[in-house]
């Protein structure tokens, strides 16, 4: 998963250096699996780590499964002011953009 500079900057801004911003997926949504952004205690959970960053994670390994090739970005608008997922190329999500339909794991068009 790519981390933009704008998320990057915006993260060091909300999160102290014993946190970290987990990405997970769990059961539901229009798209079959919501997309989860959580702020979470570096010194008490464990993560996967993204190459390229220390203050985003992975929640397991399934997210990881299903978001690597993604891109988390943030929306500055004035009205929307906040994180996005950009799935994996081949990806659908909903129109919402808070869900993930599932692919297959062993595609490789990512």
């Amino acid at each position: 998963m790519k981390v933009t500079p704008a998320a990057t900057e915006q993260l060091s801004k909300l999160l102290s250096s014993e946190e970290h911003l987990s990405i997970g997926l769990s059961g539901g949504g229009c798209g079959g699996l919501n997309i989860l952004l959580e702020r979470r205690d570096s010194t008490t959970t464990t993560g996967l780590n993204i190459p390229g960053t220390t203050t985003v994670k992975f929640a397991d390994q399934i997210s990881q499964t299903y978001l690597t090739g993604g891109e988390l970005d943030v929306d500055t608008s004035i009205f929307n002011a906040a994180f996005v997922i950009k799935p994996p190329p081949g990806t659908q999500s909903c129109g919402c953009g808070n869900s993930i339909q599932m692919r297959d794991a062993n595609d490789t068009d990512t």
